[in-house]
């Protein structure tokens, strides 16, 4: 009954899987017909491939086989299109080799024949066999150390002291152990050559209060090459790590000061190297001089006993997360420091900006010896104090010069004096600006026509009678057309009026006012501030050169001016014009010899630059000298000139007027 029930298997095999058969053209070997086509498929199980013997070939022959022709492919790869008479010695030499199948494919065979043929031709005939692939020989297998062919597929086994990996191929030394106490340690394959492919843990512990103490002995042979390791050995505790060790220098012993120890070793997979010993036993336990990283102790010792103490200090640009100096450790039995802290690394943070100052890197680090730089945002604007600072050990951004970021941190100041206009020119008599040529200039027109100057991007300069009794009024600027749309319109936030101001008594002494405006003015080429005086000269006011008034005032017999005029003036010493009014030392004036440029009414609180109008320069910005103040009834009078507040005698109450509000 068993001899029975396997044939009964093997028959259904056979029959399922035909193992050999034979396939011929249509008529073969009588001959074929005309307009036939017919393909057969033949498909080998798995782990055996498919190969094709033809024994006769009589087709019609053709130009590349055009006419009739036998086409033998596996899949979308053809192997082989054949017509025309070949022998038996040459299908075997030449054609047959090449049909077969790859592990468990298939080959299909079609024979196709035109609509006459002139002579008769018998066809073809083939034989096909399913054969065993023997994987560890023909497919490039690569088992680690031992392929083992069987009918239908193959097996990867290994040495004694291997274990085969997951992946079934690669074979992986068997060591990994736990040890306890004293011992000896050595490469897995001792004393021969050892294991190729190794990833071994070797866990070694002692009892509590002890440490363990290794040492290696005898010979030392770790592959390594050019100075670097190839195989190595790893000891590590929970605070240290020595090695990798390789080469053939035998390390130094190591009192690791720790109860519990992993040795690592690793190895390639060639070479013939001997390995290592290591003796490892137990030793009363030791803590290590080193509390926590980043930090020294004191008293300061290699070892340390059980329950002895130490003081820990972090080194400079580190500090403890309680913000404490120091704190107290001491030597546990398991050879660890309790209490523990982490010394963290200092971190000044990123720096608190000013308005318009920016970092020109965007996130910086910002940790102990770290470095930033700063910039203005705008180019309108120019760095007054250090750019440079360096993250010191107290958490502070600190400058070369010492000064820290938070108490002396730089500014942004408008740039003043400079227009990207520069055109040589010659109020009453004078010719129209072009936009950004007088960028400073302001005017008033409620509830009377005046003029001011813009001094920094929150300040203004006019004249005292122009903003006496107002408690809010409304500049504009960044044009020279009154009715331009695009203008810069600047509220007020506070008027400030210099305290020694009387108007006719009995003079316009102190005729100068300072206004503060309710927000920034966003300065572009069409609106910057003119500079200040840097000191008081004790000389003339223009200091012997030509200067530039401007203003929307009067021109001619028209009241007031559309467009933003302006003149050039010198001063004038002495007499100005009759009139019954003190002339003080806080006052010049200034005109035309011809009389033809003229300040005048409606030009109140405006400017007079110098140099003259097209000769500024960034060495030599426009500078703000006078003030229009008051006159003569009668504009443009070749005999009578205007007066003007001397602007340099008030730069302290200017200064101190600006910094208090």
């Amino acid at each position: 009954m068993l001899i029975f029930g396997v044939c009964v298997v093997l028959v259904s095999v056979c029959q399922s899987v035909p193992l050999a058969g034979w396939i011929q053209s249509p008529g073969f070997p009588h001959g074929y017909g005309s307009h036939l086509s017919e393909t057969w498929r033949r498909c080998a199980p798995p782990g055996h491939v498919l190969s094709l013997k033809l024994l006769h070939l009589d087709l019609e022959e053709s130009y590349e086989c055009e006419d009739d022709a036998l086409k033998i492919s596996e899949e979308q790869n053809v192997l082989a299109k054949l017509c025309g008479r070949i022998t038996l010695k040459e299908l075997q030499s030449s054609v047959n080799p090449s049909l077969r199948s790859s592990s468990g494919g298939c080959l299909s065979l079609t024979f196709q024949s035109d609509y006459s043929n002139l002579e008769r031709h018998a066809g073809f005939k083939a034989f096909y066999t399913t054969q065993d692939v023997d994987e560890c020989w023909e497919n490039d297998v690569e088992c680690s150390h031992f392929c083992h062919n069987y009918i239908g597929g193959y097996s990867c086994s290994c040495k004694p002291g291997y274990y085969l990996d997951g992946d079934q191929h690669k074979c992986r030394a068997n060591c990994t152990e736990n040890l306890h106490g004293a011992g000896l340690l050595t490469a897995p394959g001792s004393p021969g050559p050892y294991f190729e492919n190794a990833d071994c843990l070797f866990h070694l512990s002692v009892d509590e209060g002890n440490q363990l103490e290794l040492k290696f002995t005898g010979a030392f042979d770790v592959e390594s090459r050019d100075g670097k390791c190839i195989d190595y050995v790893t000891i590590k505790t929970d605070t240290d790590t020595f090695g990798p060790f390789c080469g053939k220098d035998r390390p130094a012993a190591i009192l690791t000061a720790a109860q519990h120890v992993n040795v690592i070793f690793h190895s390639d997979t060639e070479g013939t190297n001997r390995g290592f010993s290591l003796e490892y036993k137990p030793k009363v336990m030791e803590c290590p001089g080193k509390v926590t990283p980043n930090s020294v102790v004191s008293p300061v010792r290699d070892r340390y006993q059980v329950g002895e103490s130490v003081i820990v200090h972090c080194l400079t640009g580190y500090v403890l997360p309680d913000a404490t100096e120091t704190f107290r450790s001491t030597c546990q039995l398991n050879g660890n420091w309790s209490p523990k802290q982490n010394c963290e690394l200092v971190n000044c943070g990123p720096p608190d900006l000013p308005d318009l100052i920016v970092l020109t890197e965007e996130n910086p680090h910002t940790s102990y010896e770290d470095k930033i730089t700063v910039k203005c945002s705008s180019a309108y604007y120019t760095l007054v104090g250090n750019a440079d600072f360096t993250c010191d050990a107290e958490g502070e951004w600190v400058a070369e010069n010492g000064q820290t970021f938070s108490q002396n941190a730089p500014e942004c100041v408008a740039v003043c004096g400079v227009t990207k206009e520069s055109v040589a020119g010659r109020i009453f008599g004078g010719q129209d600006a072009r936009l950004g040529q007088i960028p400073w200039q302001l005017l008033l027109k409620d509830p009377e026509r005046g003029g001011a100057s813009l001094i920094n991007d929150r300040w203004a300069i006019t004249a005292a009678h122009v903003v006496e009794n107002q408690r809010s009024l409304m500049f504009t600027g960044g044009m020279v057309d009154a009715l331009d749309k695009a203008k810069v319109e600047m509220e007020t936030e506070k008027i400030i009026i210099h305290p020694d101001y009387q108007r006719q008594k009995p003079n316009y002494d102190n005729d100068i006012a300072l206004v503060k405006l309710s927000s920034r003015v966003p300065l572009s080429e069409k609106i910057i501030p003119v500079c200040l005086p840097k000191t008081k000269t004790n000389g003339p006011a223009l200091e012997g050169k030509m200067g530039t008034v401007s203003g929307y005032g009067s021109t001619g017999n028209r009241l007031k001016s559309r467009r933003l005029q302006y003149g050039q003036v010198k001063e004038y010493q002495g007499f100005c014009f009759e009139n019954n009014l003190v002339v003080t030392d806080n006052m010049f004036c200034a005109g035309d010899a011809d009389g033809n440029v003229d300040s005048c009414k409606g030009d109140s609180g405006g400017p007079l630059v110098i140099p003259m109008l097209g000769f500024g320069s960034s060495k030599t910005p426009y500078t703000i000298k006078g003030i229009v103040s008051w006159g003569p009834p009668v504009c443009g009078d070749a005999n009578y000139k205007g007066y003007y507040t001397k602007v340099e005698n008030y730069l302290d109450w200017i200064r101190e007027t600006l910094k208090n509000n």
